[in-house]
């Protein structure tokens, strides 16, 4: 099963964009796939790095190490966070900001299946 997390505005699922800054997104939409990747749930979570005074990346990392997540799909992730995440085992996509998450989950998904 893969879970991929996507930096959110607004909450909105699938029909949310990616947001601009990873660490500091409002919320972050989680897509769990199913052993034939195929969507099987759709999260919206709170991001509490959002008004963190400091560590908003690595505090966004952790939120989504306990998520469950293996792919973090966002435009980029800062020195911090990107070390963290490797170090989990979590994978880093880039998606540019703006891109409606259905749209991104379309360009992971070919690409998932370009390596199987």
């Amino acid at each position: 099963m893969i879970k991929i997390a996507f930096p959110t505005e607004k909450c909105e699922g699938l029909e949310d964009v990616v947001y601009t800054r990873f660490g500091r997104s409002p919320c972050f939409t989680i897509v769990t796939l199913d052993d034939e990747n195929q969507i099987k749930e759709v999260k919206n979570i709170r991001n509490p790095g959002y008004e963190a005074a400091s560590g908003a990346g690595v505090r966004s990392v952790q939120t989504l190490v306990d998520e469950g997540v293996n792919i973090i799909a966002a435009p980029a992730l800062g020195p911090n966070a990107a070390v963290i995440a490797q170090e989990m085992g979590i994978k880093h996509i880039s998606i540019p900001a703006g891109v409606k998450i259905r749209e991104a989950l379309e360009t992971i998904l070919n690409e998932i299946r370009k390596e199987a």
